[in-house]
């Protein structure tokens, strides 16, 4: 055991000796993939959430409560097809918590790791579910899914959003900067496999002057070998899809500004919830002024338009879903 298996392993050890489960323990489901995710007061966007994943076929969703004040945990309980587990640890050891229930639940499984945030999307979904891409990507023998992670944003100030529980985001017009306003960055500890690079920039950099990763591998057949790395934005020891899908990420609702504040308090973030202080900065020097919007701003239309721009991007080999 090398120095960094050690350290993963007792930080393994350590949030084990800190986690809860709060539901009853069932058997893992037989097949399908399951899902992962970490979540405080979510109560705003997990209704659809879980529509969204159940729709594309998630069998069991794993999810890890931190700290949580609102109805995150109540809720989440009364699901069937939820199993919950709860810690106080601070936030900044969420990839522990993530790789304990992925051995525990997720060897040998299609899974996904997603925030409650993040919508994961994919050429012709939900037409072709997540059992069928999982099937392509069986056959291809490949064991992980890139993603853009794409920001949506309002063409009206945040408090104006007024998004309610469990709607459907897409009634709502959304916007995102253009592709080349992502660039690719070389990864500093590329070894040889995957992609040798990440993405950045995109609106928070825009927006905030944040160097923020715009790109994620949310699905992926799990096995002991295989961790993510770089705050969950990278994976290593998986062989990665020419098929890239998108994460639409609804960061920016009516309670971006709170939040914000809330998580500079808890300094739980990265370095101390760096980012999260220069995103208040902007905010307090702007206020009502900050506009996501701009000339360059694109209308999102729906996945197609993604794949058009490149974005999303379809294998020649990969099969068509049967349109009515």
């Amino acid at each position: 055991m090398n120095v960094t298996e050690l350290a993963r392993w007792r930080r393994r050890v350590w949030s084990s000796r800190r986690m809860r489960c709060l539901t009853p323990r069932t058997e893992n489901p037989p097949s399908g993939p399951v899902l992962f995710a970490i979540v405080r007061n979510e109560m705003l966007r997990l209704p659809r959430f879980l529509q969204h994943y159940r729709t594309l076929g998630v069998t069991r969703f794993y999810f890890v409560a931190n700290n949580c004040t609102d109805e995150t945990v109540s809720y989440l309980r009364e699901q069937s097809d939820v199993c919950l587990y709860q810690t106080p640890e601070t936030f900044v050891r969420k990839e522990a918590w993530i790789d304990l229930l992925l051995r525990r639940h997720g060897v040998g499984r299609w899974c996904l790791v997603v925030d409650a945030d993040e919508l994961f999307d994919y050429p012709d979904a939900p037409r072709v579910g997540l059992p069928e891409l999982c099937a392509y990507l069986d056959d291809r023998g490949d064991t992980a899914v890139h993603a853009i992670l794409l920001d949506l944003y309002p063409a009206v100030p945040l408090e104006e959003v007024g998004y309610q529980s469990g709607a459907d985001y897409f009634t709502m017009p959304w916007y995102f900067d253009p592709p080349e306003s992502l660039r690719k960055v070389p990864r500093a500890f590329y070894k040889g496999s995957g992609l040798d690079h990440r993405l950045e920039g995109g609106s928070r950099e825009r927006l905030f002057g944040v160097k923020s990763c715009c790109s994620k591998f949310p699905l992926f057949r799990y096995h002991p070998g295989m961790f993510l790395s770089d705050g969950q934005h990278y994976i290593e020891g998986a062989r990665i899809s020419p098929l890239r899908g998108i994460l639409y990420h609804f960061k920016y609702l009516q309670d971006f500004a709170p939040h914000v504040r809330e998580e500079i308090g808890r300094g739980q973030h990265w370095q101390g919830a760096r980012e999260y202080k220069t995103y208040a900065s902007v905010l307090r020097d702007q206020g009502a002024e900050l506009q996501f919007h701009d000339e360059r701003s694109i209308r999102y239309k729906g996945s197609a338009q993604l794949e058009a721009l490149g974005l999303i991007i379809r294998p020649a080999d990969f099969p068509k879903a049967n349109r009515p």
